[in-house]
């Protein structure tokens, strides 16, 4: 026989679902909080990516400016500016694709969604 004290099954799934509600209501919240945290960093990093290409800009007028200064000559100044920009678009050029060599998500994956094949030689390496 049931107490007035005990909880019925529809008491227990109603609780359940405002539970339920409240932490899905919990999680929209942090994922709009998320999503006006990463707008701001984005039009941060944006901003920061401005400055320091004006300052690298700025750089390399400095030092034509200085070299017209002692004497040199204007052409020599421009390429030696422009030889300085693309050695720099090089090297960056050249940590990107390490950067991107070693993003391999593969492990992840595996470990996510094992497969059962055994890995062939090529795979291995």
């Amino acid at each position: 026989m049931k107490t007035s004290q005990e909880p019925d099954f529809a008491d227990v799934a109603l609780t359940h679902k405002q539970w339920l509600k409240s932490v899905f209501g919990l999680g929209a919240l942090e994922a709009k909080i998320w999503v006006t945290s990463s707008a701001q960093l984005l039009a941060l990093i944006g901003g920061i990516v401005f400055l320091l290409i004006t300052a690298w800009l700025l750089l390399i007028a400095s030092a034509a400016a200085l070299a017209w200064s002692y004497g040199f000559s204007l052409v020599g100044i421009l390429l030696a500016a422009t030889g300085m920009t693309l050695l720099s678009a090089a090297g960056l050029l050249y940590v990107a694709r390490i950067t991107l060599k070693n993003m391999d998500f593969t492990r992840t994956l595996d470990a996510l969604i094992p497969t059962n094949q055994p890995a062939s030689e090529s795979e291995k390496s």
